[in-house]
């Protein structure tokens, strides 16, 4: 007996979980371009390799001020003060910061035998604006320096995740004097710090900014000594590690990663054994998580998220398309709307609009689809397999799936090993939804028809 070769291996074989994680990290990928601007900008032409004379540290950073860039500034500062190096530079804009130690990054600055310029213009297409903790680290800067673009303040709310902080407030007079009390609660543009005499030196980059400070007394009896022909620039950047959780403190790209995460989880729950989506839903879990404990999160509304998510499950399961639906869609999309309430970090509307439309599509047609193609044919029932050969068409391990009749179908593997794709198999029988197959030779010589004692197994028995 042969394989009709409908079901040999010179069919394509369908793998709906290939395409689908394909298209959803797609998904992802181009969204999280969208909306979530880069880390670290890096000017690789900056770097000066020689080694002689006076050397400078530069961090570029834009976005939140959160613990990882904290931690980079406080590594950066010690690092710099060993090395003996004559100036950090901290090229910044962001909109505030977020569970970070705003006193105690003020007082790095302020402690260290470095001294420290916070220079806040524009880079990688970002706009030149610090507030918030990244205005209070500028006020604590030994050189205080804005492009002509640039916007510093309001310094309040210090942290975005929490009340405004009186502590913070007196900090900041202390360092800037009375003219300097607007900037608790106004934003003051480049012209304005200049003309009260708040700002040191007016720059539209690094570089400008090195050769205006040449010379520089930074207090306490020291010169910078920064001649173009004898500086080395070193350029920072926030580490591997740093950046991705930098990234993941940002509401969007948090709320991308725990949906798709999520989905991709649940859709391992309607295949047999556990493949490449889930091993990527676990990989995107972990800093979603992170980034729900940094950021201020509506836990009301990320309940819903999760409530919706998993009505989408249960409607899918059901196969249905009615109240659950409904249910599930308004969940969804209300807790997305809201998931970091309505404040300067709240979801974009627009993404969370956009998801809810993708979560939609998805649950109730893809995943719909794929079921249904894994059922088989309508009009063919499980049993009336039983005996007919087939073609693996995902590593069976024991579960995956057999390619039957020009139909895709979940089988398990009667045994403890296992086939690869492309393994002949026949049907041995049915456990619910799944077949059960063994492996099968289509050379090997069918087995005769058993006989009886008194002649072969066709013939009539004796009167």
């Amino acid at each position: 007996m042969s394989i009709p070769a409908r079901w040999g291996p010179s069919r394509p074989a369908t793998r709906p979980r290939s395409v689908l994680f394909a298209g959803l990290a797609l998904v992802l990928v181009a969204l999280a371009t969208l909306v979530v601007r880069p880390a670290v900008a890096t000017e690789s032409d900056a770097v000066d390799d020689t080694p002689a004379g006076s050397v400078v540290e530069v961090l570029p950073v834009t976005g939140l001020l959160d613990p990882p860039v904290g931690s980079t500034i406080t590594r950066l500062l010690d690092q710099a003060d060993a090395d003996g190096a004559e100036l950090v530079v901290l090229q910044v804009s962001g909109p505030g910061g977020v569970s970070i130690d705003t006193l105690g990054l003020v007082d790095a600055v302020r402690d260290a035998d470095v001294p420290v310029a916070v220079l806040v213009a524009p880079q990688a297409g970002v706009e030149a604006t610090a507030a918030g903790a990244w205005a209070a680290l500028w006020a604590a800067a030994d050189v205080r320096a804005v492009s002509e673009v640039g916007v510093v303040g309001p310094v309040q709310p210090v942290d975005l995740s929490q009340p405004p902080s009186e502590a913070v407030d007196d900090r900041v007079a202390e360092l800037l004097g009375p003219e300097g009390q607007a900037l608790l609660d106004t934003a003051m543009t480049a012209e304005q710090l200049e003309a009260d005499g708040l700002t040191d030196v007016v720059a539209p980059d690094v570089a400008t900014l090195l050769g205006d400070l040449d010379g520089f007394d930074v207090g306490d009896g020291r010169t910078l000594s920064l001649s173009q022909d004898d500086v080395q620039v070193r350029l920072h950047s926030l580490g591997l590690v740093s950046r991705m959780l930098h990234a993941a403190a940002t509401p969007a790209f948090i709320y991308l990663l725990l949906v798709v995460g999520l989905s991709l989880l649940a859709f391992e729950l309607f295949q047999p054994g556990f493949g490449v989506a889930g091993v990527a839903g676990l990989v995107m879990l972990p800093f979603a998580i992170f980034g729900l404990t940094v950021l201020p999160v509506a836990w009301w509304a990320l309940a819903l998220v999760l409530v919706g998510l998993g009505l989408f499950a249960l409607d899918t399961a059901l196969a249905g398309l009615g109240l659950t639906t409904l249910a599930a869609t308004a969940s969804f999309g209300v807790g997305s709307w809201f998931l970091f309430g309505t404040g300067d970090l709240r979801n974009p509307g627009w993404v969370a609009v956009a998801t809810t439309v993708l979560a939609v599509g998805f649950w109730v047609v893809a995943m719909t689809t794929i079921l249904r193609a894994q059922a088989g044919p309508e009009g063919v029932e499980l049993g009336d397999l039983v005996g007919r050969p087939g073609i693996v068409r995902s590593i069976l391990n024991p579960e995956g799936h057999v390619y039957i009749d020009e139909a895709l179908w979940r089988a398990r593997l009667d045994g403890s090993a296992k086939l690869r794709v492309g393994s002949p198999v026949r049907v041995a029988g049915v456990d619910g939804a799944v077949l059960v197959v063994e492996p099968f030779d289509p050379e090997a010589p069918s087995r005769p028809p058993a006989a009886t004692a008194s002649g072969p197994a066709d013939a009539d028995p004796p009167a």
